[in-house]
């Protein structure tokens, strides 16, 4: 028996890294889990591996920009699950500039994927929680949201956005049993990390009390406890998993 066994999620962006990390730990956990990406090859691919655990675990792939993507989630989950009790709301990209030579197209897609994609599964599952008075919704923030990064005006700006929605929903929703967090990772091993030129990452590094970067099953078990009962009381609540980098 996991602390998910029964229970049934969404992990949108879980076609690698620390979405899929997430995905593999809830279905670990007994979760059924549908998982989302755009990459179609891929999610099948991850999905093949999360069934080996034993679990249900269902691909869906398409655009959460789209609303009809993340409508499409949801109703596809109720007809094999009959009900959804966790999101995870972790796709996001990065399109990495100073913003003085920033293209209006790299603001506009990294608000839309990172912001607006998270408006948008939320908004095609919240009904249904509330009516059911039951619900986890965890959003993946960063610790660039709370305290900005050179070069990622765009990227901190959508990620500072989703804290204060994830506040927000949080008060509006906890009177239905519904409860809203946000998960700040700092430097994770992850194929984002690895896209940071080697000089940069050495002087990150340096900065980072713990000697090391995160680990993707570190976070996925944070997610993990969130989604539990024993996060029952838990809510509105922002935390940062960085290794001491931000303290």
């Amino acid at each position: 028996m996991g602390r998910l066994d029964k229970r049934t999620s969404i992990v949108t962006g879980a076609a690698r890294g620390l979405g899929y990390a997430i995905a593999e730990r809830f279905a670990s956990e007994g979760s059924a889990v549908l998982i989302n990406d755009i990459d179609s090859k891929i999610l099948q691919q991850a999905c093949e591996r999360l069934k080996n655990i034993g679990g249900s675990c269902y691909s869906f792939t398409g655009d959460i920009t789209d609303p009809e993507t993340a409508r499409g989630m949801a109703r596809f989950i109720l007809e094999k699950e009959g009900r959804i009790d966790i999101l995870v709301n972790n796709a996001g990209i990065t399109r990495d500039s100073f913003f003085h030579k920033m293209e209006d197209s790299d603001w506009h897609r990294v608000i839309d994927v990172n912001l607006k994609g998270a408006y948008n599964c939320t908004r095609a599952v919240i009904t249904q929680m509330r009516d059911n008075n039951y619900g986890r919704i965890i959003n993946m923030s960063s610790i660039v949201g709370i305290s900005g990064n050179m070069g990622q005006a765009n990227y901190a700006a959508s990620k500072a956005a989703v804290i204060g929605f994830t506040k927000t929903l949080a008060l509006e929703s906890a009177s239905k049993n519904i409860t809203v967090n946000a998960i700040a990772p700092g430097f994770i091993d992850t194929d984002m990390l690895g896209s940071i030129p080697d000089k940069v990452k050495e002087k990150i590094l340096d900065r980072i009390p713990s000697g090391r970067w995160g680990r993707p099953e570190e976070v996925a078990g944070l997610a993990a406890y969130l989604a539990s009962e024993e996060a029952a009381y838990i809510t509105g609540q922002v935390i940062s998993i960085n290794g001491g980098y931000l303290t």
